[in-house]
């Protein structure tokens, strides 16, 4: 091949055609700008329907006379826990839990949800912990927006300042949303969280008796296995059944519980955000539900890393105030000259038209 070129093109042809491509690349990339995306109008609804949540949520806090703590979360959303309490099963990072509040993070499970392709009426499994109870609310203005069909099961532990009020947890808050038709859903299942998902290893004595009574009194199915294999088999059998029919179209991870993130050492490097094409699946049965889905086929929507989440996606960390709806990077894209491309790919072919035409004569 190489000398079939050689033969045709002297090398200084061969080198302006080079040069003529280097400059048309540089311009390319000169000319590129920033435009919404095509979704942006979904988005904004998004992260609006999320503002609304929290100032809801907020409201009922206040209402059960639950005060806010201004040094923990200066912008007030009022979804900001304390550092330890009954349910507070590990650390967590107090600026992840304050930049997850941003309602843009709404417009961003938006842009995953299209890039997964999903489509209205689709079917997507939730997993959830109490950690990042504004990620949950997040990811149902999203599905709402969308028209998606969002299948959750909570798990009640949480890191530190999260949804770890006892008399305050995400099925309250969740309760005071479907009250108002804001985000009409229920829990499909919940589980204790913790350590097995049998709330072990507390920081307090009293936390799995706190936390069973929560347990027992959402009102909905309650997931208790005596293993971590069957609790996942359990929660795969649960989202298949309530699907109807359907296929589970994307699995949404939030937080860290161990059934939904997995008990491996392939879990702790598994990627954030959405992952069409994951990494090597392990063979292990407490793989978890993101390695199951993966398995399946199924793309994986991952919110554990929030700070990375941010700094990718155009997001401010630990913003304050908090950002008006339509400010970050996640509302747009970068967008190349249709016209300047197709310009250089006109040029670069009739130059080595007119050079062949010489090289002939």
């Amino acid at each position: 091949m190489n000398n079939w070129i050689k033969g045709k093109f002297p090398p200084i042809y061969l080198f302006w055609a080079l040069i003529i491509l280097l400059v048309g690349l540089l311009i390319i990339e000169q000319t590129k700008f920033t435009a919404k995306t095509p979704y942006y109008a979904e988005q904004i609804q998004a992260a609006q329907l999320m503002k609304n949540s929290l100032e809801t949520i907020k409201e009922e806090r206040l209402k059960r006379d639950i005060p806010l703590d201004i040094g923990l979360d200066p912008n007030q959303t009022g979804i900001i826990g304390k550092e330890y309490t009954q349910l507070t099963t590990t650390l967590g990072n107090l600026e992840a839990k304050r930049t997850g509040t941003n309602p843009a993070f709404a417009a961003l499970l938006v842009k995953y949800f299209k890039e997964a392709n999903l489509k209205k009426g689709d079917a997507i499994a939730i997993g959830a912990s109490g950690s990042f109870p504004a990620l949950i609310v997040a990811t149902l203005s999203a599905a709402r927006v969308l028209k998606l069909k969002p299948l959750i099961i909570y798990s009640v532990g949480s890191s530190e300042y999260g949804a770890n009020l006892p008399e305050f947890t995400f099925v309250e808050m969740l309760n005071s949303l479907n009250k108002k038709n804001i985000l009409p859903y229920k829990l499909l299942a919940i589980s204790m969280g913790g350590y097995m998902d049998q709330a072990e290893g507390m920081f307090y004595p009293d936390s799995r008796e706190i936390i069973e009574k929560i347990v027992k009194n959402s009102g909905t199915f309650v997931i208790d296995a005596d293993s971590i294999e069957e609790n996942i088999q359990q929660r795969m059998q649960l989202y298949k059944k309530s699907a109807g029919g359907q296929l589970i179209k994307a699995f949404v991870n939030i937080g860290g519980a161990t059934p939904n993130y997995g008990n491996t050492n392939a879990s702790i490097t598994y990627p954030n955000g959405l992952v069409i094409n994951g990494p090597k699946i392990p063979d292990h049965p407490e793989r978890g539900l993101i390695f199951e889905y993966q398995n399946l086929g199924v793309p994986i929507i991952h919110l554990l890393n929030i700070r990375g989440l941010a700094v990718k996606n155009g997001l401010p960390i630990d913003p304050m105030p908090s950002p008006e709806i339509g400010e970050g990077g996640v509302y747009r894209q970068i967008v190349y000259s249709s016209p300047i491309i197709i310009l250089i790919i006109g040029i670069e072919f009739l130059y080595l038209f007119w050079a062949l035409k010489i090289r002939h004569r």
